[in-house]
C-alpha cells in the first residue's frame, strides 16, 4: 500500500511539475522579453524582498501543518482553524511592516514601491491556503488540480495584459490571481472532506505551536538568505540590468529544479508519519527519495550545463546577453540543492527543528559573508558560486545532525545515472556538430537517450548484482 501511495502521489505531483515547466516556457519568456532586464530586475528584487516578509506572515506553518496532519493527533478541523487564524494575524502584521520598509529603506522609484506593495497582498491570500492539509493526508490529486487551476489563472493575466516595461506591476497581480484560484478550490474541497470552518481567535492554542513554527520560520528565513539574498545584494551593489539578467537566469534554473518540491511533498508526510510509528519503513523511503533525486538531478544538471547558451537565447532573447554563462554554472546548483534537500528533509519530521535551523543558518552565514566580499568585485557570477557553497554547507551540516538516521545507499543510483549522463552528453555534443538543431529537439533527444540508458543500466544492475545484493547494500547503509 505504501508503494502504491508513493506512486499515485508522485504521478499527481508530476502533472503539477509538468505544468510548472510547460507554462513557464510560455509565460516566462513573454515576461522577460516584454519587460526587459531593468524592469525585470525590479520584479526580481520585489519578489526576493517580499519573500522575507512572507516568512513572518507564515513562519513554518506549512511544514508544521503537514507534519501534524500526517501524524493525525488532532482533528483536521481543529488544526485548520487554529493555524489559519494565526496565519491571518501574522499576515496583516507582516504587510504593515512591509509598508514601512517600502517607504523608508526600499529604492525610491515608484515602480519598485508599487511592486512591493502589490506583492505583499499575497500574504493575506496565503493565510487561507490549506495545501498543507491535503499534503499531510497524502491527497496529492487535490493539490495537483488546484495548482493547475492556479497556473492557468497566472498565464491568463500575463498573456492577456503584460505588453511593455510599464506593465511590470501586473506580474505580482498575476501571482495573486493564481494564489486565489488555488486557495478557493482547496478550501471548497476541505470544507467537504475535512469539515473545516472559519478561523477562530485562539491565543491559548497559538501559544502551544507558535514557538515550533517560529523556529521553522527562522529556518526558512535562513534558507531564503542563501537562496534569495544574492538578488537583493546585487540590487544595492550593482546595476538594475545585471540584477535582471541574474534573476532571469536563476528563474530558469529554478524551473529545471522544480522536481525537488515534488519529492519533498511526496516524502515529507511519509517521514513524518514514520517518526511516530517506529520508523518501520523509514529506510525504504530514504532510499526511494535518494534514487529519484539522483536520477533527476544529474541529467538535468548535465544537459543544462551543455545547452545553457542555446536555452538562454531561446527563452530570454538577445537582450539578456551574459545570461548563458550564469545559467551554465547555476545548473551545478541542482546537485548541491538536491543534497541539501535530501539530508535536510529528514530532520524536521524527527522533531529536530533546532538542528535544521543550525544547518540552514550556517548556509545563510556562508552566503552573506561570501557575497559581501565577492559581489562588489565579480557581480552576478560571484552570486552563483556563493549559492552553491551555501547549499553544500547546508547539506554537510544536515548530514552531520542526522548521521544516526537511516541513510540511503548512493552506489546503485550513481552507478546507473552517471553512465547514462555520459551517453546523453556524448549524443548531444555529437548532434550539435551536425549543424543548427533546435534546442527543444536537443533537450528531447537527450532525455530519450538518458532514459534508455538508465533503464538498460537498471536492468544490468539487477541482473548482475541481484535483488539480494541490493537489499543488503541498502540495509548496510543504515545505523
Amino acid at each position: 500500500m505504501d508503494s502504491k501511495r508513493v506512486v499515485h502521489n508522485s504521478i499527481a505531483l508530476l502533472l503539477v511539475d509538468i505544468g510548472n515547466k510547460i507554462l513557464p516556457l510560455v509565460t516566462f519568456p513573454w515576461i522577460v522579453r516584454a519587460l526587459g532586464p531593468e524592469s525585470y530586475g525590479k520584479v526580481g528584487f520585489a519578489i526576493a524582498v517580499t519573500g522575507f516578509f512572507g516568512l513572518l506572515a507564515a513562519p513554518g506553518f506549512t511544514n508544521f501543518g503537514i507534519r501534524e496532519a500526517a501524524r493525525g493527533l488532532e482533528p483536521p478541523r481543529t488544526l485548520a482553524q487554529k493555524l489559519m487564524s494565526a496565519r491571518l494575524m501574522l499576515a496583516l502584521t507582516s504587510y504593515s511592516l512591509l509598508i514601512v520598509f517600502t517607504f523608508t529603506l526600499a529604492p525610491h522609484d515608484w515602480m519598485t514601491r508599487l511592486l512591493l506593495l502589490i506583492s505583499g497582498t499575497n500574504f493575506v491570500v496565503t493565510a487561507f491556503d490549506v495545501q498543507w492539509l491535503f499534503i499531510g493526508h497524502s491527497k496529492m490529486w487535490r493539490v495537483s488540480y488546484a495548482a493547475i487551476i492556479g497556473q492557468v489563472c497566472y498565464a491568463a493575466v500575463v498573456l492577456g495584459f503584460v505588453r511593455r516595461p510599464g506593465d511590470a506591476w501586473l506580474v505580482p497581480v498575476a501571482t495573486s490571481c493564481s494564489l486565489l484560484g488555488t486557495a478557493f478550490v482547496l478550501i471548497y474541497r476541505a470544507r467537504k472532506e475535512f469539515d473545516i470552518g472559519l478561523p477562530k481567535y485562539l491565543p491559548e492554542e497559538w501559544a502551544k505551536f507558535l514557538p515550533v513554527c517560529a523556529m521553522l520560520g527562522l529556518a526558512s528565513m535562513m534558507s531564503m538568505i542563501y537562496d534569495q539574498i544574492d538578488t537583493i545584494m546585487l540590487r544595492y551593489m550593482r546595476s538594475e540590468a545585471e540584477v535582471g539578467i541574474y534573476a532571469a537566469s536563476y528563474k530558469l534554473m529554478g524551473i529545471s529544479m522544480s522536481f525537488l518540491p515534488v519529492l519533498t511533498q511526496v516524502f515529507y508526510p511519509l517521514f513524518s508519519g514514520e517518526a511516530v510509528r517506529g520508523a518501520k519503513n523509514d529506510r525504504r523511503y530514504a532510499q526511494w527519495m535518494a534514487d529519484a533525486s539522483i536520477a533527476l538531478a544529474l541529467p538535468i544538471a548535465t544537459g543544462g550545463f551543455l545547452l545553457a547558451g542555446q536555452i538562454s537565447r531561446f527563452v530570454l532573447g538577445a537582450r539578456y546577453s551574459g545570461s548563458d554563462g550564469l545559467l551554465r554554472w547555476l545548473m551545478l546548483n541542482l546537485v548541491s540543492a538536491s543534497l541539501a534537500v535530501l539530508f535536510g528533509s529528514r530532520l524536521v519530521p524527527q522533531g529536530r527543528e533546532r538542528q535544521y535551523l543550525l544547518s540552514v543558518a550556517a548556509g545563510g552565514a556562508v552566503n552573506v559573508a561570501l557575497n559581501l566580499y565577492f559581489i562588489p568585485k565579480y557581480g552576478a557570477l560571484a552570486a552563483v558560486f556563493t549559492t552553491i557553497a551555501a547549499q553544500l554547507t547546508v547539506a554537510g551540516m544536515a548530514y552531520y545532525f542526522g548521521r544516526d538516521l537511516h541513510h540511503a545507499d548512493f552506489r546503485r543510483p550513481l552507478a546507473i545515472s552517471i553512465p547514462a549522463c555520459v551517453a546523453m552528453a556524448g549524443s548531444v555534443l555529437f548532434v550539435e556538430r551536425l549543424g543548427q538543431i533546435n534546442v527543444l529537439l536537443l533537450v528531447g533527444g537527450g532525455a530519450l537517450v538518458y532514459g534508455a540508458c538508465f533503464l538498460a543500466g537498471l536492468a544490468v544492475w539487477k541482473r548482475f548484482a541481484g535483488e539480494g545484493g541490493v537489499q543488503a547494500a541498502t540495509a548496510g547503509s543504515g545505523k
